[in-house]
């Protein structure tokens, strides 16, 4: 045997295996008059060894149970069924057992394990009451061996229905049933099937009895029994009129009337509708569903779609809308299912509140589709939490817990007034960009008196004209301020920093100062300091701006954190930096260097003028920092253009700003020799060349090309011609270099010749 979830062992002892077939007995399919429905989990194992008594204990306490005729016993096959449909599981969990027995209209659900240790067998059982959501006991039995076990069994199932008696059947009396008949029954047919549904009647219903004939005299025959007011009888026959008739039974099995017969024909119908999604919004949800992938074998067109709607998924579910091709934009020639996304808002809801849809398709001849499969929508609820501190300068403190996770949100309303009940106008709009945490604050500063009593109400928005209902009304009261502080001095002139003196306070309800700074007298002050204790008079605000002047003001404050007003305001500015050197030049066609001079700066502080030179990507970086007023930057490169500017800084640190950029160029090299020649005379080369045009050239340098780099031959000649006496072989190849050298040593790139021996 297999449970949801888990899986049971088929070995049992033989012995035990006798034993159960004895007492075992099949409950009867027509519940008899009772006055407690229930239903026995099947057991859970807690160890290996006790693989398979879970089952044979469950199995033996629902035997034991039915003997009792005040007892209802829900039948395993309904159970599992009804939990593989709606994808739960047994097991020993309070609350799990309390949302099914719930869900299928149950009065007690009986919950355990069963452990074995060697020969003992341990048997837990909690019983519950749904409806109270609580254990009516809780029992614990020993058995020795699988001998003992049944024994063990009925002592708990005797435990049980006194428990049961105890706290659900004391004191009632035996009474007619005085219940309705189940109204409006509604049906939808298919190729095999015929779904119903219905009203439920006046009185407390337990459960309804379902009739099936195949005329309308009948005889009419139970064909089903349920808890929900809702049936679907399957495996019939195509193409046939069936009969319908439905009556109501209570606690006590005691049965109402029945209802009027109803005619329902089996015929192909669509496939149902599958639900996508479901869109919480304000006192509404958006329901987005597409036709059914599956192809129907119904011929006939898709002609529109049905919309149901249940407070709980059990149901009774109620047509809420009913939308043909027409309203989606289709033509006469377009089908339904040609619209992939269909897609329906439903208003007029409340607050967040849940509700459970499905939605059927029918055909051209009104024939309906199966339920979909419901799914669950909630509308956005009301803002909760809402708290109001008061006790503040003109000031009351709003706080409420965000609708963040709901996305349609796009912002928050806040109402004001002077009574609790009435008057109450709009005076905040709080977009979501302004409120992003858990928690939300706001602070109304508007228009508010001391001492006074303010109501407040929020609601969150969707759009601007869409809204929920307002949140519960609180209230808060505002307070005075405390005194004023003296008229504060500020100190200027100062590196980085404004001292601010006042003279302290001496009311008593002040507790400290807080200190407010503004680069600009209009422009918003920000907080910079909280200063605790009433004998304090002075601040210090550092990391400032060099030259800046700040605004300040100083209030009191209280032991509420309530400030005074109407502070005035003081000004202060620090030490300017120094001014950027002037005069800055850059002294070009030096050899390798580029001399730099400048004007010393007009301030007496200044102690230090940095000196920055640019790279080719534009930026510049200090190469020096120097005393005097003027610099060299050597070792540079030949014929490159370097650029440079210059920064002061004082004795404080101060740096200036950057002098303007100048620019400078090095010396060239010079020029190659022209027309260098080579001739062999005798043993002998014969170099001449001619000069290069440069005025200050003062030699040449004569190379002949190695494998690996020029060799030295002739340095420094003076001339335009070198005789090289080392003797040139028939045949051999030799190359020269020669150079041209001006007076600051700066060479020429080489002009080559080449001779070959003869």
């Amino acid at each position: 045997m297999r449970t949801r979830g888990r899986s049971v062992g088929t070995f049992l002892p033989v012995a035990l295996a006798v034993a159960f077939c004895l007492v075992f007995t099949t409950t009867a399919s027509a519940a008899p008059p009772a006055v407690v429905k229930i239903s026995v989990f099947n057991f859970g194992s807690v160890n290996i060894d006790a693989a398979g008594y879970g089952t044979t204990v469950s199995n033996m306490l629902i035997n034991s149970l039915s003997a009792d005729p005040s007892l209802v016993i829900l039948e395993r096959k309904e159970l599992e069924a009804f939990l593989a449909l709606n994808d739960l599981q047994q097991n020993d969990d309070v609350n799990n057992a309390v949302n099914i027995g719930t869900r299928l209209a149950l009065d007690v659900v009986v919950v355990g394990t069963v452990e074995k240790k060697g020969p003992v067998i341990t048997i837990r059982a909690n019983t519950i009451q749904v409806d109270k959501r609580r254990s009516i006991l809780h029992s614990r039995v020993a058995a020795l061996g699988d001998a003992g076990l049944m024994t063990e069994v009925r002592k708990l199932a005797e435990d049980i229905r006194k428990a049961i008696g105890a706290h659900l059947l004391g004191g009632r009396e035996e009474e007619k049933a005085s219940i309705g008949v189940p109204g409006n029954i509604r049906k939808r047919s298919s190729a095999t099937r015929v779904s119903l549904s219905w009203d439920p009647p006046a009185g407390k219903v337990a459960g309804y009895e379902v009739f099936r004939s195949s005329a309308e005299a009948g005889p009419f025959a139970r064909v089903g029994q349920v808890a929900a007011p809702e049936y679907t009888d399957e495996g019939l026959a195509r193409n046939t009129t069936y009969y319908y008739r439905v009556r109501a039974y209570d606690h006590r099995g005691l049965h109402g009337d029945y209802s009027p017969a109803i005619a329902a024909e089996t015929a192909l119908s669509p496939n149902p509708p599958v639900i996508l999604s479901t869109e919480p919004h304000v006192r509404s949800i958006t329901l987005t569903w597409s036709p059914s992938p599956a192809r129907s074998e119904d011929p006939l067109k898709l002609k529109g779609y049905k919309v149901y709607r249940a407070k709980v998924e059990a149901g009774p579910y109620r047509e809420i809308a009913n939308i043909l091709g027409s309203d989606l934009g289709l033509g006469l020639d377009e089908t339904l299912d040609k619209i992939m996304k269909v897609p329906l808002v439903d208003r007029g809801l409340a607050d967040g509140e849940s509700y459970f849809y499905r939605v059927t398709a029918y055909n051209e001849k009104g024939v309906e589709s199966d339920f979909s499969r419901p799914m669950k929508g909630t509308t956005i609820p009301a803002v909760n939490g809402l708290t109001a501190r008061g006790d503040m300068v003109r000031e009351i403190e709003l706080t409420w817990n965000s609708l963040d996770e709901f996305f349609y949100v796009r912002g928050y309303y806040i109402y004001r007034s002077t009574a609790p009940d009435t008057g109450f106008l709009k005076i905040k709009k709080l977009d979501s960009t302004e409120a992003s945490t858990k928690r939300l604050r706001y602070v109304d500063t508007e228009g508010l008196s001391d001492a006074t009593r303010y109501y407040y109400r929020v609601t969150a928005f969707e759009t601007p004209d869409q809204e929920t209902s307002p949140s519960v009304t609180v209230s808060a009261v505002t307070k005075g301020k405390p005194p004023t502080v003296s008229p504060p001095r500020a100190q200027g002139g100062l590196v980085k920093k404004v001292v601010l003196t006042w003279t302290p306070a001496t009311a008593e309800d002040v507790e400290g100062y807080v200190v407010y700074r503004s680069t600009t007298k209009t422009d918003e002050f920000r907080q910079v300091k909280k200063i605790r204790g009433r004998e304090a008079g002075s601040y210090t605000d550092e990391g400032l701006d060099d030259g800046a002047t700040y605004y300040y003001f100083v209030n009191t404050f209280n032991k509420v954190d309530v400030e005074s007003a109407g502070a005035p305001v003081v000004s202060a500015t620090t030490k300017p930096r120094p001014s950027p050197p002037q005069g800055l030049k850059a002294e070009s066609g030096k050899a390798r260097s580029v001399p730099l001079s400048w004007q010393a700066n007009p301030e007496k502080d200044v102690i230090l003028y940095h000196v920055s030179r640019g790279s080719e990507d534009g930026r510049f970086e200090v190469v020096d920092k120097v005393k005097a007023t003027s610099w060299v930057d050597r070792d540079l490169k030949d014929g490159r253009r370097y650029a440079y500017r210059v920064q002061a800084e004082d004795r404080d640190g101060l740096l200036s700003d950057p002098s303007a950029v100048v620019t400078a160029t090095t010396k060239n090299r010079p020029r190659p020799p022209r027309d260098l020649s080579a001739v062999q005379k005798g043993d002998r080369v014969e170099l001449t060349w001619q000069p290069p045009g440069e005025e200050d050239i003062k030699g040449y340098n004569v190379y002949e090309k190695g494998f690996f780099r020029p060799e030295p031959v002739s340095m420094g000649v003076k001339g335009l011609s070198f005789s090289d006496g080392r003797p040139l072989k028939k045949g051999k190849e030799r190359v020269y270099l020669v150079t041209a050298v001006d007076r600051d040593d700066l060479e020429s790139d080489p002009r080559e010749v080449v001779i070959t021996g003869r």
